[in-house]
């Protein structure tokens, strides 16, 4: 559906207008004979004149209509809305042409209103679908740069844009009521020192109001910029409303009033800040005055204080050099203790042979095979400090027992594992320390000394 259609003659036709704009009649182009070739101004597909059962005066796209074209997408309610909008434009004397679009494309008003003398142009946007705050800022710039006024129109529902650009929501015929402006226009009263939305006026009353200057966008102050609305008993922020000269004076009056209060309040504050320094140099002359009597008391005092705390600081230096000899000796002791255990260690793997290893390895190592099919895991770093200087054995990633530990490192052995030797002279050579269970020791009837084979 649309209101306007391109002539071959006469050019761009309104069907909202009794002489269709062009000194034309209804009859000229409604169910002609031969039928007049009328296309869309949109997307140039042909359209034909139609009337819709409420008498309703439009223009149809024919058959093979391209699906992208913007006026065949809108709603009934859109369209219903946009002649209204037109009808009240020119009840108020202006001129009112509907689908326009800029010759360069940058913007398509549904409603231009146009001043008699050409010096003033608003547009009307019947806006029903959504739209983010931040595309009909850029539209609404887009006009403001051509020198046109604009006011965005929603018919009900939430509009997150609304009061951030020049905008209205309206109210539909109900109950005999016309179109009504639910939100948008605002009164500012001194005695509350707000502004309250008039949320009851005729959409024809508004119109004629704004195309006759009498009402106007204005840029709410900040510190007025939430708005009582009365029906529904809410605030909402409104950074602009539609208003009147006498309303934005009294909002002038009112910042001004209060910008006096609170000159007076900071006066005050200032007085206040002023009396109270004076009151603490007053307690201050005091304090020095009572420390001054206190100084003499008070530098004895201290001097014997000073000594003390020398005498103190003496002790604790002593005390610390004490210490650090301590820990000194102790970690010198730790460190010979290290290289003898680490010699002895050194001298009891010396007296193996890496066969002799091999084969006390596989001693402890077959048994477990055989009766409980677990392999023994040896420690790849060997004989560590952490294990007595021998080698640590792991079955299924578990610590299982010691190889061959060194009898002066008896002190670093992990608790409870067994300890496993060659034979019973290293058992021995343990147990005889007197540091270790001679249960946990396990020796097996190796030689001493590696076994020569003849070949």
């Amino acid at each position: 559906m649309a209101f306007a259609a391109i002539h071959p003659d006469a050019g761009r036709i309104d069907a909202t207008l009794p002489d269709l704009g062009r000194g034309l009649t209804w009859a000229d182009v409604y169910k002609t004979r031969p039928r007049v070739e009328l296309r869309c101004p949109e997307c140039g597909h042909g359209v034909h004149a139609k009337v819709s059962a409420r008498k309703l005066r439009y223009f149809a796209h024919d058959p093979g209509r391209p699906a992208n074209c913007t006026w065949l997408n809108e709603s009934l309610e859109h369209h219903l809305l946009k002649l209204e909008l037109a009808t009240a434009i020119r009840a108020a004397d202006w001129y009112a042409e509907l689908e326009v679009r800029a010759p360069d494309g940058t913007w398509r008003a549904d409603v231009l209103a146009s001043s008699h003398d050409g010096t003033r142009r608003i547009a009307w946007e019947a806006q029903l679908s959504p739209i983010t705050n931040e595309d009909i800022q850029e539209r609404t710039e887009r006009y403001r740069v051509e020198g046109i006024g604009v006011c965005w129109v929603s018919p009900g529902g939430k509009s997150p844009w609304m009061g951030d650009v020049p905008s209205i929501r309206v109210q539909e015929p109900r109950d005999g009521r016309p179109w009504t402006v639910i939100d948008g226009p605002a009164a500012f009263y001194f005695e509350h020192g707000t502004w309250i939305a008039v949320d009851d006026l005729a959409l024809t009353a508004f119109i004629r109001w704004v195309l006759h200057g009498q009402t106007f966008v204005h840029q709410v102050r900040h510190p007025y910029r939430s708005i009582w609305f009365g029906a529904s008993k809410s605030w909402r922020r409104r950074p602009l409303v539609w208003t009147t000269s006498p309303h934005v004076d009294t909002e002038t009056r009112h910042e001004a009033m209060r910008q006096r209060q609170e000159e007076r309040k900071r006066q005050r504050e200032e007085q206040e800040r002023q009396a109270e320094q004076q009151r603490q140099a007053e307690a201050e002359a005091r304090r020095i005055e009572e420390e001054r009597q206190r100084e003499a008391q008070r530098q004895e005092q201290q001097r014997q204080w000073a000594i003390e705390a020398e005498q103190a600081r003496q002790r604790r230096k002593a005390e610390e050099r004490q210490r650090q000899e301590q820990a000194r000796a102790a970690e010198e002791q730790r460190l010979r203790q290290e290289q003898h255990e680490q010699l002895l260690a050194s001298q009891w793997w010396a007296e193996l042979s890496p066969a002799q290893v091999q084969e006390l390895r596989d001693a402890v190592a077959e048994p477990l095979w055989k009766s409980q099919a677990t392999r023994a895991e040896f420690d790849a770093q060997g004989a560590t400090a952490d294990s007595a200087y021998g080698i640590t054995i792991y079955t299924r990633r578990r610590l299982h027992g010691i190889l061959r530990l060194s009898p002066a490192s008896l002190q670093r052995l992990p608790p409870v594992v067994p300890v496993y030797v060659r034979n019973a002279r290293e058992a021995h050579q343990l147990t005889d320390t007197g540091n270790i269970d001679p249960g946990r020791v396990i020796h097996f009837n190796l030689p001493d000394h590696e076994q020569m084979s003849l070949i």
